[in-house]
């Protein structure tokens, strides 16, 4: 279902499907640079008029929800129709996260969920939309992260997610190339959004952004914001509860703005050579750099004592 007749015309333009890109975040964003970059742009989300506020003319909302093949096979009629047969760009955005050490992670619930979502979501997208971006010769982009490559602490499961969307890409990259088909990854830094406004509590969120990434270098930590998170009664971390709370409900202070953000993906997706790899948001140098030239010991050395693991015992 769509919220604007299905006939109306791209007008020629290159086309462009965002998922998740609600007001206020990575999507909504993406989406709004796209078409000043003069895309016409499907905006998918599961529930249409909640960015009513967003869409312009030239701009297209299509319900989708990434864990339905039947709701993607859906899209994929809804686009195919008005966009000729063809999509020039697939954006991945959509995803959630959850905060909580390994051992008190909800692995056959929250965490299956995540994994549909953040992974198998986007292996729907891409299998559904494969003829059309073919068709194209175009560009899918996956919405990456910082947080795998340092790692981030406390957050074991997303961090797979994104691990597991890093190498997807890489081997899409390899597979689609002979057929004409681009495949870049935002390795996402910090950017301020509507999800700063928030405390990240530990339970299933969608996410319309990626969060503040950590300055392993900084001397002290800001204070703890209010928050309902908690820690299970039985949780082997209870000591170092407080190093937990600082690490979810972290400040964007330091993250990149949306927009610009946004813009400079936009960029890379114009490129006649695009890179595989895209560092984009507040740190994602600094995690570069520090990836390329530390040892990763010493990473995992830093972060950890960061957050209150190395007074942690049995």
């Amino acid at each position: 279902m769509v919220n604007q007749d299905v006939e109306s015309p791209t007008g020629g333009r290159k086309t462009a499907l965002v998922t998740g890109s609600g007001i206020g975040g990575i999507g909504g964003s993406l989406a709004t640079e796209l078409h000043n970059a003069g895309y016409f742009v499907f905006c998918a989300v599961r529930k249409p008029s909640a960015i009513d506020d967003l869409l312009q003319p030239g701009m297209m909302a299509v319900e989708l929800d990434v864990q339905s093949t039947e709701s993607v096979a859906a899209a994929v009629k809804t686009v195919s129709a008005v966009a000729d047969g063809r999509l020039d760009v697939l954006i991945n955005n959509a995803g959630f996260a959850t905060h909580r050490p390994a051992l008190d992670l909800d692995v056959d619930g929250v965490v299956a969920s995540m994994f549909d979502v953040n992974v198998l979501g986007v292996m729907r997208m891409v299998k559904a939309f494969s003829d059309l971006l073919i068709n194209a010769k175009g560009c899918i982009v996956n919405i990456g992260s910082v947080a795998p490559i340092m790692p981030l602490v406390y957050s074991s499961a997303y961090n797979a997610t994104k691990a597991a969307l890093h190498a997807y890409g890489d081997s899409l990259h390899m597979e689609l190339k002979p057929l004409g088909v681009d495949v870049l990854t935002i390795i996402t830094g910090g950017v301020k959004s509507n999800i700063g406004k928030e405390p990240h509590l530990h339970s299933c969120r969608l996410l319309k952004s990626h969060y503040f990434v950590i300055m392993l270098m900084r001397p002290r930590m800001r204070t703890v914001r209010e928050t309902n998170a908690s820690l299970p009664e039985n949780s082997r971390y209870l000591p170092v509860k407080d190093y937990w709370l600082r690490r979810v409900t972290l400040s964007q202070e330091g993250a990149m703005q949306t927009d610009e953000y946004a813009r400079g993906v936009v960029r890379a997706i114009e490129k006649k050579k695009r890179p595989l790899w895209l560092w984009r948001g507040g740190s994602a140098w600094l995690c570069f750099f520090l990836y390329y030239l530390t040892p990763r010991r010493l990473r995992l050395y830093m972060m950890a004592r960061r957050f209150g693991l190395h007074s942690l015992t049995s």
